[in-house]
């Protein structure tokens, strides 16, 4: 494959704008209102606003968080993958119950992403929640 795709452009500017720097609104132009989102926790939200709920409380949790993409794989037009690596501090909110320590943390993800008609439809989220938990000091 030649060339960066639309897909992955798209994703770019998401990670760029949404969750390094906490435009929320960023969602509405790259996902379809009936989003699907696996691996993630947003209770009480459906379809795009879950989405978008869960990178708020990201960023409400870790305001510094920035999220870089190691690798891509893409199978042709329709779905892209990608390893990540999140780096941030726990100074904000509580997260998952767990209150603000100032601790930084560095973990690794992947995410699928499906896309149709050049929107996404469908993610698949999967990070070592464990290891956040130890790095945020919840083990001691």
């Amino acid at each position: 494959m030649s060339g960066i795709s639309a897909n992955r452009r798209l994703l770019e500017h998401y990670y760029e704008e949404c969750l390094n720097k906490g435009n929320l609104d960023a969602v509405y132009e790259k996902a379809v209102p009936e989003h699907v989102s696996h691996g993630t926790v947003a209770e009480g939200f459906e379809g795009l606003e879950h989405l978008r709920e869960w990178v708020r409380i990201q960023r409400a949790s870790f305001p510094d968080l920035h999220v870089t993409v190691e690798e891509w794989i893409e199978e042709g037009d329709s779905k892209v993958v990608q390893r990540f690596t999140a780096r941030g501090s726990h100074t904000g909110e509580p997260y998952e119950g767990i209150p603000a320590s100032g601790r930084s943390f560095e973990i690794w993800g992947i995410v699928i992403d499906h896309f149709k008609n050049g929107r996404i439809v469908e993610s698949w989220f999967s990070m070592d929640g464990m290891e956040l938990a130890k790095q945020l000091g919840v083990f001691g």
